[in-house]
């Protein structure tokens, strides 16, 4: 995701975000990816800020668990698989519980007759207010497309968020928090064929219902296999730089 803000924390740098809003929130951990500082006077074509990186589950596990743990776990596993130092016969003999006598218990008494309790009388009817439309779903069934306005858009959009894990699609139609989508990635030249992804929903942007279209409406998406999208995405980079003017 991108923080707009006048004072960007260096990049490389862990920092917590918090999104609240009225109802809910939460909490999510990241890594400063880029920060840049406008001057005063820039501020009209460009906005101060930092993209974050959003740290995965499985990298915050590996930072908390030892890397001898596993070494531990395999003198564990062989203390307990030592036989006894002594025979058998040494052992005491075993003990014989004597049986176990069981007393029936006496019979409950029957439950008091429930007494029926005095209807209610009947609420007012309250007017029907009008229910607003409910925001219509995705019409392409999971998949986003997304497409850009040229080889230098496509380029910072590579650098600065597919590098880092990170993805926002501007949409009518966002995914719910936490669902698996699919986005194909359309290069600004129509000889390349479109690059599929697989990411999960991290933040979600609803488009206004009462005051018009919201701008801002879509998703911000974690990257999944992250790998093996940047060498899907090469070939196509080194194509577009070679077509740079």
């Amino acid at each position: 995701m991108f923080i707009a803000t006048n004072n960007p924390v260096p990049s490389g740098s862990r920092i917590r975000v918090e999104v609240m809003d009225r109802d809910r929130g939460f909490t999510v951990e990241g890594m400063v990816a880029h920060a840049r500082k406008m001057q005063p006077e820039m501020a009209r074509l460009t906005q101060s800020g930092m993209g974050v990186r959003f740290v995965s589950v499985e990298e915050l596990v590996r930072e908390l668990i030892p890397s001898g743990l596993g070494e531990s776990q395999e003198i564990s596993r062989d203390v307990t698989r030592a036989e006894p130092v002594a025979p058998p016969s040494f052992l005491p003999p075993a003990v014989i519980p004597a049986p176990t006598v069981y007393v029936p218990l006496p019979a409950a008494p029957p439950p008091a007759p429930a007494v029926a309790a005095p209807p209610r009388p009947p609420l007012p009817t309250k007017p029907t207010k009008p229910v607003k439309p409910a925001v219509p779903v995705d019409p392409s069934g999971g998949t986003f497309n997304v497409r850009f306005s040229g080889i230098d858009e496509f380029l910072e959009v590579y650098r600065r968020d597919l590098l880092q894990g990170g993805l926002f699609v501007s949409t009518r139609y966002p995914a719910r928090l936490q669902e698996t989508v699919s986005v194909e990635l359309y290069p600004p030249v129509s000889s390349l064929p479109p690059v599929l992804l697989r990411a999960r929903v991290v933040q979600r942007f609803e488009p206004g219902l009462d005051s018009g279209p919201n701008l801002l409406s879509g998703m911000g998406l974690e990257l999944l296999e992250v790998a093996e999208l940047i060498a899907a995405l090469k070939p196509v980079v080194a194509r577009l730089e070679s077509l740079r003017p």
